[in-house]
């Protein structure tokens, strides 16, 4: 039973590829990529190399890849910070939810499927309380992957690929995601005087929080933004803060990235403070 619950997964996999969705694999009954994943934010994989992922990990799960790569946002409702509260109370304020894909995680929160809007759509942690987005550069584990709990992702009867479509975003997202590409952020003039002119006394964690995030958020590797960091605190601080204080700033800074940009692929899988973030090369 076993052997064919892992076969499954990777039949799944393929499967969604056929559809036009952008997988990869993960950690068994865990929610880490453990490939290099950046490039698959852009294309699809091809059938070959999702079938040589799961003859190397066989016990992998599958994760879905959000994005305009594969033109779908998701909801992840988790019921225990008050998710599911959050989602009635949305769409009572504003607008019914359209039936659209829904899948069950194995923790016992919900995977809501819509298509993309086009534009960029961030990942949002805390949308609403117990709710968070996954769009571009994000992704959730999909059926049949196996949990950390041992229980099963699956698809709600009548509302999995097979049944259903993926409706078009609620109006109340579709604009928090307007709002979300309306600010998005300093210009690239502030962040070339910065690495210019650097900062004094009192400003220097916050600028290297800053600087660090911009970093990460254009993918850079973050053992690459600790070593820019460093030396950057070195030439432009006045004084420089410790190595120390810099490694420090900047791990903290990678743990809320990979919780904010998916990661885990799902809330709560940020990293544990070293300086991996679940990309093992292919």
């Amino acid at each position: 039973m076993a052997d064919l619950a892992i076969a499954e997964i990777g039949r799944a996999a393929l499967s969604y590829a056929a559809r036009g969705w952008s997988v990869i694999p993960a950690e068994p009954r865990g929610k880490r990529p453990i490939v290099a994943w950046q490039d698959f934010q852009q294309r699809i994989a091809t059938g070959e190399e999702i079938a040589a992922w799961f003859r190397r990990w066989p016990r992998a799960n599958v994760a879905i890849v959000t994005g305009a790569v594969s033109r779908l946002v998701v909801l992840d409702i988790d019921p225990r910070h008050d998710g599911s509260a959050s989602l009635e109370d949305l769409a009572h304020a504003q607008e019914p939810l359209l039936r659209t894909l829904e899948a069950l995680t194995g923790g016992g929160g919900r995977h809501l499927y819509f298509t993309h809007p086009g534009g960029v759509v961030r990942n949002r942690v805390g949308l609403a309380p117990g709710i968070d987005l996954r769009g571009d550069g994000g992704c959730v584990v999909a059926p049949p992957s196996v949990h950390p709990s041992g229980r099963r992702y699956a698809w709600v009867e009548g509302r999995g690929p097979d049944d259903a479509l993926p409706a078009p975003m609620p109006r109340w997202l579709d604009e928090r995601v307007r709002a979300d590409a309306r600010h998005p952020g300093h210009p690239a003039a502030h962040w070339r005087e910065l690495a210019r002119r650097g900062v004094r006394q009192g400003e220097r964690n916050a600028a290297i929080a800053s600087f660090a995030g911009h970093l990460l958020w254009r993918g850079v590797d973050p053992d690459v933004v600790r070593e820019l960091l460093l030396a950057w605190n070195r030439s432009r601080c006045d004084p420089p803060l410790s190595d120390g204080e810099v490694t420090q700033a900047v791990k903290s800074i990678v743990r809320r990235h990979e919780r904010d940009e998916g990661v885990s692929c799902e809330s709560g899988g940020a990293a544990d403070g070293g300086w991996q973030t679940g990309k093992v090369a292919t």
